[in-house]
């Protein structure tokens, strides 16, 4: 029986996998971006920008100009501007650089996706975001797949850089918690929400609990961190939430319905947090939201994707729009906002 599940689980990695990696490694999707000389500047006619924060390897002279491996020795920064369908990436030296070149102050979401993206499909992932929540993304985009990988070599791929990735995405923080203190222009008086889905999740596990996260946690400098979809283990994860003091509120979702933590729970034989926790074991300072009701087996239920049939309602697009908007939502709130025919939708 546990080898038909196995069996099973990799038959749905393999299509995961082909569906993230193709048409998107594809040179007629590389050839739409275009790795600026270090010497130009946006020129900013677009109103579609992005800012890019990565560890991976960079070769400029090649059509792949962003790596599939990590590099755990540097950040690298980028712009992106989108025009007539194509997007100039430009490299800058600090977060600082990059963000001020968005054309719009609007709230601010940190966004950390989970397995199986490549550049271009984070890309058009954060683009997603941003249109449809009218907000500006900050991707941090990591190694967390290798084409040329078999998918049970990429689970362990995914899961190890996004452990390695952790210690870089403390400095990304801390860049953003200097920039508050500065008062710097482009993140005064906007919200800021750090978002993690899958197997991005591992990221802020591994932060909290194997790197020194105190000069970042003294005080809240981010309205909403959301745990969603966590490919991590559901046991013990109040040791490390508790912890988090850097953020005003966090939230917790999760769906025991989810078929791609399924196959995580089957290969890892732990149940994860975003299946499903008991009363007990949930940590005091969040607040969980069961989607099981809205989503069915759904892994991404964030946002709205065009290759996929499952369309969010619109209770979920208020209730997400408040969210990456940095907006405060009590468990009553967020009950009254996904109301659907199964009540039982948020528990606390």
């Amino acid at each position: 029986m546990k080898r038909f599940l196995i069996a099973f689980l990799l038959i749905v990695n393999i299509v995961t996998a082909r569906a993230q990696s193709n048409p998107y490694n594809s040179n007629e999707s590389w050839s739409r971006f275009s790795l600026q000389p270090e010497t130009l500047k946006p020129f900013l006619h677009s109103d579609t920008c992005l800012v890019f924060v990565t560890n991976r390897y960079i070769h400029a002279d090649s059509l792949r100009f962003v790596d599939e491996f990590l590099d755990t020795t540097s950040l690298k920064y980028f712009f992106l501007e989108k025009l007539d369908g194509k997007w100039n990436v430009y490299q800058e030296n600090t977060l600082k650089e990059a963000m001020e070149h968005l054309p719009q102050k609007k709230d601010i979401v940190v966004y950390a996706e989970g397995m199986g993206k490549i550049f271009t499909s984070n890309v058009e992932r954060a683009q997603l975001m941003s249109g449809q929540y009218n907000v500006n993304v900050v991707m941090f985009d990591y190694a967390s797949i290798n084409t040329t990988y078999k998918p049970s070599k990429n689970f362990r791929f995914a899961r190890n850089n996004a452990r390695l990735s952790a210690g870089q995405y403390l400095l990304l923080l801390q860049a953003f918690r200097d920039a508050k203190q500065r008062q710097e222009y482009w993140i005064s008086g906007v919200k800021l929400t750090t978002f993690y889905h899958s197997m991005g999740n591992i990221i802020l596990e591994q932060m909290m609990r194997h790197h020194d996260i105190g000069s970042i946690n003294r005080e809240p400098f981010v309205d909403n961190l959301v745990i969603n979809a966590a490919c991590v283990p559901a046991k013990h994860h109040a040791e490390w939430v508790e912890q988090i003091r850097f953020a005003k509120q966090v939230y917790v979702h999760y769906n025991r319905r989810d078929l791609q933590l399924k196959g995580a729970h089957l290969l890892t034989l732990r149940k994860q947090l975003g299946e499903r926790t008991g009363k007990k074991q949930r940590a005091d300072n969040a607040v969980y939201i069961n989607f099981h009701g809205m989503v069915g087996w759904q892994h991404s239920y964030f946002m709205n994707f065009p290759y996929n049939e499952f369309k969010l309602t619109p209770s979920m697009v208020a209730y997400f729009s408040r969210l990456f908007n940095g907006q405060g939502i009590s468990s009553n709130e967020a009950l009254s906002l996904l109301a659907t025919q199964k009540p039982s939708s948020v528990r606390m």
